[in-house]
């Protein structure tokens, strides 16, 4: 049976007063001259005014006719002289395009048509929220709207840290299993996927001259270092007087000649005493292995990468902005077969985003050969599949061996990039692929329009996520204080369960790093707790692309301070370059003989210099760095990563930095960098748990 078109029929006239038919003397005009009532939903109606100016002196009496099933308009109107409203409908059970036309007769008299046209299309299916939340489309407002189900439904079946699972105001709340293998020398927690999980304890040292040590029935203790071993400050040079360990105590004593007074570099051998002065050898610069990406003698194009990682083995891996297509195993391995807004490295693969058609895509970090292809987020979250609106991928960030996260955006296509009216969707990948979790991120913040971008996003090794989103206008009554701008950072379960938000009014957009059960954010001074989203300390300046090591929470913004906290204690440490000229590099973690280390990169006269600064946690005061190498020809650097014996950097060509895009995402999108790996003998990658900065496997930030 054929379904029956729905007529609305309305009309207003500009007044009442009596009217004269006048058929030969009415002069009739009407705007505009088309009519498009745009694109709608089915089971709605949509209405637009078209105005009819009688230039006659008189009323006039006129017949409306319309063509079309869907259209409507009144069947007569009362014209009074000047401006007249006549309101055209329409309304279908059925999607489709449909043209008709609107005329105006004079008696039998056409005086003047108007063409119609408009689509309606179907709602789209939202899909399922969670398991405890339905989602319904409303096509008052053009939103899948998020209904709780009942309180009481059992949950949480798929999740191995919850226990007698009920829904309770939209979310799945239970026991979280307790995990506790009586082992104190492990830290036992429980990851959603795999259950619960035993990870090894790091137990600190009690003092310069105690190492520490865990033992299963009693936990962490101290143990004597090698007598001998320096104490004190280890960035003093002296060969009158120096600070060793003996029986586990710091004693000062008076070296002799041949008392080794300074260590080793990679660029120069070590110092010994001779006759109460410390001899250090001539150093020499750092050997450059390759070098890549020079601007073409000719002038020409040439390759245009403008990011450089490293995959889980070591390998270099240069990608760009949607510029030449990446290269694993650099200098001279493969390409993959197209350029890509961002690329991480993950488990033996690299995963690019925004790859056509406009989806994720898994290479081997060997080879180069694809791997796997997820382009279906419009199926798996329909919700996202309206008219005029796009869906494009903000963000990558590793889970775990087995879960990947995938960050998506929404706006409308009309929208400038600027735009404040965001959506938000997340989606969990498994090493194949696969969808895992897919649901849209329906915090209350963003039913307003104040969110224009998602800054930041890290993970920690249990799988929770922690985005920032900024800057956060003064139009969102969700916010603490809706009159303030700043920035919020939200964190959810690795199944997409918000666990908490914190508000950071006046505070810039910013990369975050994840560690230590702890985060920072780039452009922030506080240290926060990962589990609860609340601030433990603050720096003195801006965190910056610093990092978070075993000891230290190190703030290193550009420039040359470099500020080191540790959590909860009243004294902060600095960090004292010897460079002039500044760094644009940022901080990154390594180990060098045996201890852990900061490394910064500086520029120096068109080179570049490598500084460590040690990372004990017995330091106070301003330190100075163990050692400082020069690169030749390094130019001005502004990105780094550790390998093993070696680091990769890439450089500004131009001089001064004028080919950083400041303002660009990442800042050297679109420009062109060049790329050298450097040996550095005795450099060693940092390990887990301590994972440095933004921009180490996993995870795809690298914007300083």
């Amino acid at each position: 049976m054929r379904r029956a078109w729905i007529l609305v029929v309305s009309v207003a006239a500009a007044t009442c007063r009596p009217t004269t038919v006048n058929p030969v003397e009415a002069s009739l005009r009407v705007s505009p001259r088309a009519i498009d009532l745009g694109r709608t939903w089915t089971q709605t109606t949509v209405r637009t005014a078209l105005t009819v100016t009688n230039d006659s002196r008189a009323g006039v009496e006129i017949a409306v006719a319309v063509t079309g099933a869907v259209f409507s308009a009144p069947s007569a109107l009362s014209l009074a002289p000047g401006d007249n409203e006549l309101l055209v409908s329409a309304t279908s059970g059925e999607p489709g395009p449909f043209e008709g036309q609107l005329s105006l007769l004079l008696g039998e008299q056409v005086v003047t048509s108007v063409p119609l046209s408009v689509e309606f299309r179907e709602p789209p299916d939202c899909g399922q929220a969670s398991e405890c939340a339905t989602l319904r489309f409303d096509r008052a407002t053009s939103q899948c709207l998020i209904e709780p189900r009942a309180d009481g439904l059992a949950c949480g079946g798929a999740d191995r840290c919850l226990r007698d699972g009920r829904c309770m105001n939209g979310e799945c709340l239970g026991q979280p299993v307790a995990c506790d293998d009586g082992d104190q020398c492990t830290i036992d927690v429980c990851e959603t996927v795999r259950g619960c999980v035993a990870l090894p304890r790091q137990c600190p040292a009690p003092s310069p001259c105690l190492v520490g040590v865990c033992v299963p029935d009693a936990g962490c203790a101290g143990a004597p270092v090698p007598d001998g071993t320096r104490c004190g400050d280890l960035g003093s040079v002296s060969c009158t007087s120096v600070q060793i360990c003996l029986n586990g105590q710091c004693v000062e004593r008076d070296p002799p000649d041949g008392y080794l007074c300074a260590p080793a570099s990679p660029c120069r051998g070590p110092g010994r005493c001779e006759d109460d002065a410390c001899v250090l050898p001539l150093p020499a610069p750092l050997e450059v292995r390759w070098s890549l990406g020079e601007p073409p003698q000719d002038g020409g194009v040439g390759d245009q990468w403008s990011d450089v990682f490293l995959d889980d083995d070591g390998g270099v891996v240069l990608s760009s902005y949607f510029g030449t297509a990446p290269m694993v195993q650099a200098p001279t391995g493969q390409r993959l077969p197209a350029p890509s807004r961002r690329c991480i490295s993950w488990n033996d693969l690299v995963v690019c985003a925004d790859t056509p058609p406009q989806g994720v895509t898994a290479s081997s970090a060997r080879n180069g050969l694809p791997a796997w292809v997820y382009s279906q987020v419009l199926v798996d979250l329909p919700a996202l599949a309206l008219p005029d609106w796009e869906t494009f991928l903000a963000r990558l960030v590793g889970l775990g061996p087995t879960r990947l996260g995938v960050l998506f955006e929404s706006r409308r296509i009309e929208e400038r990039r600027e735009t404040n009216c965001r959506r938000f969707s997340f989606v969990v990948l498994d090493q194949n692929g696969q969808r895992v979790v897919a649901r849209i991120i329906d915090d209350p913040i963003f039913l307003v329009c104040n969110h224009p971008h998602s800054y930041g996003v890290a993970a920690d090794p249990q799988g929770n996520i922690f985005f920032a989103f900024t800057p956060s206008a003064n139009v969102s009554p969700a916010l603490p204080d809706p009159n303030a701008a700043g920035t919020v950072i939200v964190s959810y379960s690795p199944a997409g369960v918000r666990r908490w938000r914190h508000f950071v009014p006046n505070m810039p957009g910013g990369e975050i790093a994840t560690g230590r059960g702890l985060i920072t954010v780039e452009a922030g001074r506080s240290i926060y707790d990962a589990a609860r989203g609340v601030a433990i300390d603050d720096f003195s300046i801006p965190f910056g692309e610093g990092l978070i090591a075993q000891d230290w929470v190190v703030a290193g913004p550009k420039g040359l301070q470099v500020e080191l906290r540790q959590p909860g204690l009243d004294a902060g440490v600095q960090l004292v370059s010897q460079a002039r000229e500044g760094s644009r590099s940022g901080l990154r973690g390594a180990g060098w003989s045996g201890a852990q280390v900061a490394l910064r990169l500086v520029a120096e006269q068109g080179n570049a210099a490598l500084e460590a600064f040690p990372l004990s946690r017995f330091l106070s005061g301003r330190v100075q760095p163990l050692w400082r190498c020069e690169i030749p020809d390094g130019g001005s650097p502004v990105s780094f990563e550790i390998k093993p014996d070696g680091l990769v950097l890439m450089t500004d060509t131009l001089p001064g930095g004028a080919g950083l895009c400041e303002n660009c995402d990442p800042p050297w999108a679109l420009t062109r960098s060049r790329f050298l790996e450097v040996k550095v003998p005795g450099l060693i990658p940092p390990e887990m748990p301590w994972p440095g900065p933004w921009g180490g496997p996993h995870h795809d930030h690298r914007e300083d």
